[in-house]
This record gives structure tokens, sequence and C-alpha cells, in this order.
């Protein structure tokens, strides 16, 4: 896994965004889908449509301020999960049926059911190839059984407050220069689809995991720090991680944390956050610390320079302008 370095104002070309001030606009905006949207409140329409394409997936953020009634397909062989994000209505009608509350709604890519969205409605709509999902369930021995009809799954919460959404409302933040900037970087790019993939299979994931005895969770443990500290320059992500050790992210979690009480999460990020400390000490004058955050896959430069100063006692401005100093005064 090579990161690349690429400069912050290039653009990434597979991010794109775009306003529509009329309902037919808008429902063409969705690459490589053919949707029919009907909009069934009065006023003016006014929405927006962000999307990002990764390696076997595309993330599209759709916002309207009108209830629409919306039909479509999308590319086949492909799985599509669609989360509300932000709603003034938490009830929408799908295939003919009511659904109250927060929800996750999955269907085949060829197959989507009719839904009829309320006004105001912030979508996350996620589409990843099956081969994808196939490549993860086989090399972390699972099995999803994903409905063949469209399915919706009530959460017991909103997800307001899980780990992706924050990290989707800025990431998908329309044609920030920002947003653009980091996406050009690999680690970040990676890391954004490895969350997006994680967080709805495990949303979908019944799996019950089986006690281990302790040296059977050990010998995972062990096996999954020797690849991380192995590749130190280009620390894995969880999903690399979960691949190579064969067991799913919430399996690995009970192993880590029975093992050596830390989730394996926290356990990259420490890597990631060393990685970034030796590139700080290793910067030239062109070098700052929001691009070397980036190429270590660190989006919040805020949470970065907490997390990096819970761990070495320091800013890291403070180790960059160290190292700045000392290269001055030895060469």
């Amino acid at each position: 896994m090579m990161h690349e370095t690429v400069p912050p104002t290039a653009p990434f070309p597979g991010f794109r965004h775009s306003q529509s001030s009329d309902i037919e606009e808008h429902a063409q905006q969705f690459s490589g889908w053919q949707c029919r949207y009907d909009q069934v409140t009065p006023g003016r329409f006014a929405g927006s449509v962000t999307e990002l394409h990764l390696e076997g997936m595309q993330v599209a953020r759709d916002q309207a301020n009108q209830a629409i009634v919306k039909n479509g397909n999308a590319w086949s062989n492909a799985v599509t999960f669609s989360l509300p994000l932000k709603t003034r209505d938490p009830d929408f009608h799908c295939d003919g049926h009511a659904v109250s509350g927060p929800c996750l709604l999955t269907a085949q890519s060829d197959r989507l059911p009719e839904v009829r969205a309320p006004a105001y409605l912030d979508l996350l709509r996620v589409t990843i190839d099956e081969s994808l999902l196939e490549a993860v369930q086989e090399h972390q021995q699972r099995s999803l059984n994903l409905p063949t009809e469209a399915h919706c799954y009530r959460l017991s919460s909103h997800p307001d407050g899980d780990e992706l959404t924050p990290l989707v409302l800025s990431v998908m933040q329309g044609d920030s220069p920002r947003s653009q900037a980091l996406l050009t970087h690999a680690a970040i790019r990676s890391g954004f689809r490895d969350m997006v993939l994680m967080h709805f299979l495990e949303l979908i994931d019944n799996e019950r995991i089986t006690l281990l005895a302790p040296h059977a969770r050990k010998r995972i443990v062990d096996r999954a720090c020797d690849y991380a500290l192995a590749h130190c320059d280009a620390p894995p992500s969880i999903v690399d991680l979960c691949n190579r050790v064969g067991a799913s992210r919430r399996k690995l979690q009970y192993c880590f944390q029975e093992t050596l009480g830390i989730n394996p999460v926290a356990y990259l990020r420490a890597l990631r956050l060393n990685a970034a400390h030796r590139d700080l000490l290793q910067a030239g004058e062109s070098r700052n610390v929001q691009d070397i955050a980036a190429h270590w896959g660190f989006w919040h430069l805020s949470r970065f320079a907490a997390d990096y100063r819970r761990l070495f006692g320091e800013c890291p401005s403070d180790t960059l302008q160290r190292a700045k100093r000392d290269f001055a005064e030895y060469g």
C-alpha cells in the first residue's frame, strides 16, 4: 500500500459537486444511475448532489428541500445502502410501506424500490460493487446473507452520534477546496472508503462472536500486530488488518480488547501517529503539518493535533519547528 504525494492544490477527479434548482435537473446528477424523481410538495426546488468515486464504491450525498417520490436503478452487480444523515421528518415510505425512525435501506442496485422521501432530507447513498463485498467476506471468513429484495434495517438510534456521520459531513461538503485538496492523498481516500465499508457491514451484520480461549485470541492479535509492525512505513487500514487475519472488525476488536486492553483502531492510530512523528522530524522547509497529517490519513487537523500532543507531549507544530531549527543549525 503506497502513499502518494500530490500537491494540495490539485483537485481530485473522482469528486464532483452540483447544485440544482429543478427536480428534473437534480435527478440527472447521479453518475451511472437512471433516476426518475417526482416532486410532491409545493414550492421552488433546491437540491445538491455530492459524489465521490472510490475503488469499487460510489458515495453520494443527496440533499433536497422538497418531498420526492424516487424511482431508479444503478449499474448491475452492485448493492446500494441508503442512510438518512439529517431530516426534519424521520418518516418516509418504501415500496408502499411506512417506515418510522432511523433506518438503513439496502437493495440490489438494479432492483431498487420506490421511495417517498420527506422534504429537507440529507441522504447518504453508497453503492458498492458485489465483487468488493464478496472479497471482504471471503478474506474475513464471514457470511452476510444480504436479502435479494430491498430490506429496511431499523437502527436503535439516529446515526448522528456515530463515527461515520461527522466524517461524511466534513468530506462531502460540496465544493470545499479543502475537501478536494485532502482527497488527493491516497491515505485519506482509503481510510474514508474503509470506514464507510466497515460501518455498513457492521450495521447489517448479525454475527455472534464465538468466545475464544486466551491463546487463540493472542494468536490472532499477534498476527495482526506482526503484520502492522512490518508495514510501519504504510500502516494498514482496519479493513487490511481484518482481511489479513481472517476476522471481522467485531471479532478483531474483541480479541484486541481481551488481550491488550485496547481496540485495533486505536492501535493502528498509534502507528500512524508515530509515522507522522517520524515524518515531522525529517520534514524539509516546504512541508507543513496539514500535509503530513493528511499523508498519514488524518482528516481532522485539530483531532490529529490533540491525539499527537496526548501521545508525544508536544504539538505537531512544535516537533516540526524543532526539526527545522536542528536542520538549520546542523545542516
